[in-house]
């Protein structure tokens, strides 16, 4: 099977989880609008982009470098959640997340931001991880998962100063909503994660409001 297969895969498994957890139909898969990924440094760090055209209509595509590819699809079934492996399928998690947010939007006529699909990206990595992870008899531990999307990762090189503050400010987010939404009531419901019923239900409730009403909420 090749690589681009299992990435496909892979990629319905993603969505499959967001469109279960949000309660939302998939009408446009994230499947059909990948693109092939350019010959490049296999070596190089995991990368992903979501494409966006606005013509007479939408246009969206997603594409990741082969580094990405690679690292999420080709693995040592004894050790099969490396640090590598995991950082390339935060990478895909994060750009299935925006294609969705984008598309769900797109589909009721309501606009987004670029911070709104960032911050929505981390809280998705919340999710699906622990799920993918879980898949194949391992566990996720959340508070060590939001440590590290707070507090230990690293940015690409080449982004813009607008790119890198607009990242911070997105974690600065999900930071606050870890701290007054999410640690108490999943500290009580260990076993139910993410899907902890007032977690869900709370998730579920920000996934359809505007960017502007997420923000009171998640300062209240």
């Amino acid at each position: 099977m090749s690589a681009l297969i299992k990435l496909k895969e892979l990629t319905a498994r993603i969505e499959g989880i967001l469109a279960s957890y949000y309660g939302f139909e998939i009408e446009l898969s994230a499947c059909d609008c990948l693109l092939a990924p350019e010959p490049d440094d296999r070596a190089g760090a995991p990368f992903g982009a979501l494409l966006v055209a606005q013509e007479d209509g939408l246009y969206v595509g997603l594409k990741f470098n082969q580094s990405t590819l690679e690292q999420a699809v080709v693995f040592d079934e004894s050790e099969p959640y490396t640090p590598h492996r995991i950082n390339a399928l935060l990478v895909i998690i994060e750009e299935v997340s925006h294609f969705h947010l984008l598309t769900q939007r797109a589909r009721s006529d309501l606009a987004t931001t670029q911070l709104e699909l960032e911050w929505q990206a981390e809280v998705d990595k919340l999710i699906i991880l622990p799920e993918l992870v879980g898949e194949s008899g391992g566990r996720v531990l959340l508070p060590g998962l939001r440590h590290f999307l707070v507090l230990g990762f690293k940015l690409r090189d080449g982004l813009s100063l607008e790119e890198t503050m607009r990242y911070r400010e997105a974690t600065r987010y999900l930071d606050l909503f870890w701290q007054k939404k999410l640690a108490r009531p999943i500290s009580r419901g260990m076993d139910f994660g993410m899907r902890e019923p007032t977690v869900k239900a709370t998730l579920r409730k920000l996934y359809r409001l505007p960017w502007s009403a997420k923000t009171t909420i998640i300062a209240a």
